[in-house]
């Protein structure tokens, strides 16, 4: 029963999480592939480009994350656009002045 006191904690954590996850097409690989092995905290801190997660998901594979090529492509894709580098919390785009208006 203390095993059950235990466990019950981080399985209601890892419910959270997941609902907190944006609505979309490959939500439910990222669940199905990634979350076992680790939160999924670790993956909405990260910001990445659409060649970084490429490669974040190729090392995961490697480590032995399970997945077919359409569903890790469609993670990839997932990943980009919930998690790229433009979602980065306090990340502002600014562009600069044309040349004539700088002093």
């Amino acid at each position: 029963m203390k095993r059950v006191a235990l466990v019950v904690p981080f399985l209601a954590l890892s419910l959270a999480q997941a609902q907190d996850l944006p609505a979309g097409k490959g939500k439910e690989v990222l669940e199905k592939v990634c979350q076992d092995c680790h939160g999924l905290d670790v993956i909405v801190s990260q910001h990445a480009t659409k060649d970084e997660w490429t490669s974040i998901v190729d090392s995961m594979v490697a480590r032995g994350a399970g997945g077919t090529k359409e569903e890790l492509s469609t993670l990839v894709d997932y990943l980009v656009k919930n998690f790229g580098p433009e979602k980065k919390l306090g990340k502002v785009s600014v562009s600069p002045a044309p040349s004539s208006h700088r002093r």
